[in-house]
């Protein structure tokens, strides 16, 4: 057997098409590594750090309390739940904003890892996500003391709150997913993303509801605009399952919503398969 015959190609060449299963298959067979490197990931994260895991509470609170005064005492803003929807705005905006650009730089930002040993670098593109979502989900403590201050129980519409995380995560995965390989040739691209990330701050419903909006267009128009974020529903949604008030919204924008996520995670999933290989060499 000749020493060509001999040699393996470490990363042979996927069909696009089935990119996504191989991707999943990867992660599901090395999820034992993955968990690993999540905990390693949230331990390094709060390590120097005097309050450590606290900074999970205290961050989005004390956001949360700058914007309050900036909205609601300063513009004169009534409704009693009016810190609590901002509350869990910047928590669920936060989460993706974070979990997006995490995922496109998670070529660059592990460059001399991966010049150094073979790491399946669909590993290394889900840590920040699911990182994220750790950190997130110990972010939510900062609501119980503002439902206790409100008077808000725990309600059944609560299996919203997962839902909408998990439409928040596979957008977020999969949009970044499509944009790494390019952000391992040209930086640019996550420069870019972080002005995104900004914008789609005000232009997502964080510092104000899709109530709102439906107030202040009773012909629908601006609500069927604004319906086109894909971030709209989950933050609704989690809004939603924590204050307990009863909400609708028309089927199609369900499975718009749904639909964006699952695309967004299967092409990220595919594009990311398809190069990721191929612009090692830039880093």
């Amino acid at each position: 057997m000749t020493e060509e015959m001999e040699l393996r190609e470490q990363n042979p060449p996927v069909p696009f098409l089935m990119g996504p299963f191989h991707f999943l298959n990867t992660i599901y067979k090395e999820r034992y590594l993955v968990r690993n490197l999540v905990h390693k990931e949230l331990r390094a994260k709060y390590k120097r750090a005097v309050l450590g895991y606290g900074w999970t509470f205290l961050e989005p609170f004390l956001l949360s309390g700058l914007y309050y005064a900036l909205f609601t005492i300063i513009a004169g803003r009534s409704e009693p739940l009016y810190p609590l929807w901002v509350l869990i705005g910047v928590i669920v905006w936060g989460h993706f904003s974070r979990t997006l650009t995490g995922t496109i730089t998670c070529l660059t930002r592990n460059g001399v890892l991966i010049k150094q040993i073979f790491v399946p670098r669909e590993i290394l593109s889900v840590i920040p996500g699911l990182t994220q979502l750790c950190v997130s989900t110990l972010s939510l403590t900062a609501l119980v003391p503002a439902m206790w201050y409100l008077g808000i129980a725990p309600s059944s519409a609560l299996w919203m709150l997962p839902l909408g995380f998990i439409l928040a995560t596979m957008i977020g995965i999969g949009l970044g997913l499509m944009f790494a390989p390019l952000n391992a040739i040209s930086e640019d691209v996550s420069h870019l993303f972080r002005f995104i990330t900004r914008a789609g701050f005000f232009l997502s419903p964080v510092m104000w509801t899709l109530e709102m909006v439906h107030k202040r267009d009773p012909s629908g128009k601006w609500a069927e605009l604004v319906m086109l974020n894909p971030m709209v529903l989950p933050i609704t949604m989690v809004r939603h399952a924590v204050d307990g008030i009863p909400f609708e919204v028309a089927q199609q924008h369900w499975l718009y919503c749904i639909a964006w996520a699952v695309a967004s995670l299967l092409i990220g999933t595919a594009v990311f398969k398809r190069w990721e290989a191929k612009v090692v060499k830039y880093l």
